[in-house]
């Protein structure tokens, strides 16, 4: 698969500007900073049983960062924690640069 420069742009911009699991939340969710950078993000997660039923956030930073968590739990509900885990090991081995085959560049979906 090839990267193209604009069509990540504006998967960025549209992930960013209107985000399908960004909101307010009132309980139940943990926070997170960044070491690096101002980010922010506030996560609440909904299991039932095995598998992610729902997931949201809230939270400040640069447009990359909210999108890719935007991106990310689209891709990760429905999900077992199994089938979570591994899609994490493979996104950890994407963003050290690592080789990763057509097919586990596609299952990243949109955070390729």
């Amino acid at each position: 698969m090839r990267f193209n420069p604009n069509e990540a742009r504006e998967i960025i911009m549209n992930h960013y500007m209107k985000p399908d699991n960004k909101e307010a939340l009132k309980d139940d969710f943990i926070t997170s900073f960044s070491n690096t950078c101002s980010d922010k993000l506030d996560l609440a997660l909904s299991f039932d049983n095995d598998v992610l039923k729902d997931a949201k956030f809230n939270g400040h930073g640069c447009s990359v960062f909210l999108a890719s968590t935007d991106i990310l739990l689209n891709i990760l509900k429905g999900k077992s924690k199994s089938e979570i885990n591994e899609l994490l090991v493979l996104y950890e081995r994407f963003l050290n640069e690592e080789q990763l085959s057509d097919e586990e560049i596609n299952s990243l979906g949109e955070l390729w």
